[in-house]
């Protein structure tokens, strides 16, 4: 083996491990959010998921050594409909591209070639496919004022969920009630946390939901592991 070639080796591995872990514990957190919200439900993941994530980051990982088409990702991600799993699958080989060719991890940069390396997929969610723009547009700038502010994860997944309901529910009534919250503080404000849990009893009983909702948070908390990085690459 040439000498040299054994650190990238090493450090390639340890990129491959911090990123696959970073996906994990972005979903980790939720179960030990409390209070536990109702509008926060979230799928069984599957019990291989360690090596689909795995898996996804060696496609990327051989889509930029042998210049080749994605068309060799996993099964399980090119048949799935779902938003979480699509879009951390994505990641994950948008991340192994970026490692291959020496590039630091960047959210925008993630985000960017996520969709890009899914252009040419079939039946990709559209979150995905125009490279997580509601993410970058509401939920990354939320999360990472908190997150600046030195405010608990807790903190930022409730207040970042407020403003995805605030501003990009397709419900006009859930909008103004969550807007509503966000002008007194949102989980910030007295009795913050109170009206949040009082807010998500109200949908639950009018039978609203978000399907995707946990999967936008998730998402979210995972690349606001990584420093933004410009938002245009030359």
């Amino acid at each position: 083996m040439n000498v040299q070639a054994a650190p990238d080796l090493v450090m390639h591995a340890f990129e491959k491990e911090r990123v696959i872990n970073d996906v994990l514990a972005s979903q980790a957190d939720f179960s030990r959010l409390q209070p536990t919200l109702k509008l926060l439900k979230h799928p069984a993941l599957p019990p291989d998921w360690h090596r689909l994530l795995n898996d996804c980051y060696q496609c990327g990982e051989q889509h930029a050594q042998q210049a080749i088409a994605l068309t060799i990702l996993p099964d399980e991600l090119l048949q799935s409909s779902t938003l979480w799993l699509q879009g951390f699958g994505l990641l994950c080989a948008a991340a192994g591209r970026m490692a291959a060719t020496g590039q630091s991890l960047t959210s925008n940069r993630l985000c960017d070639l996520a969709g890009q390396l899914c252009a040419d997929l079939p039946a990709i969610d559209s979150e995905v496919r125009g490279g997580f723009y509601t993410l970058r547009s509401v939920a990354l700038p939320a999360w990472r004022r908190l997150q600046r502010d030195r405010h608990s994860y807790e903190v930022c997944l409730q207040q970042t969920l407020l403003h995805l309901l605030a501003w990009k529910s397709e419900v006009p009534g859930v909008r103004q009630q969550a807007q509503r919250l966000l002008w007194m503080g949102g989980v910030l404000g007295e009795k913050g946390v109170a009206a949040l849990l009082t807010l998500d009893n109200e949908l639950s009983a009018r039978q609203f939901s978000w399907s995707t909702l946990w999967a936008l948070l998730a998402i979210t908390g995972f690349l606001a592991r990584y420093p933004a990085g410009p938002i245009f690459v030359d």
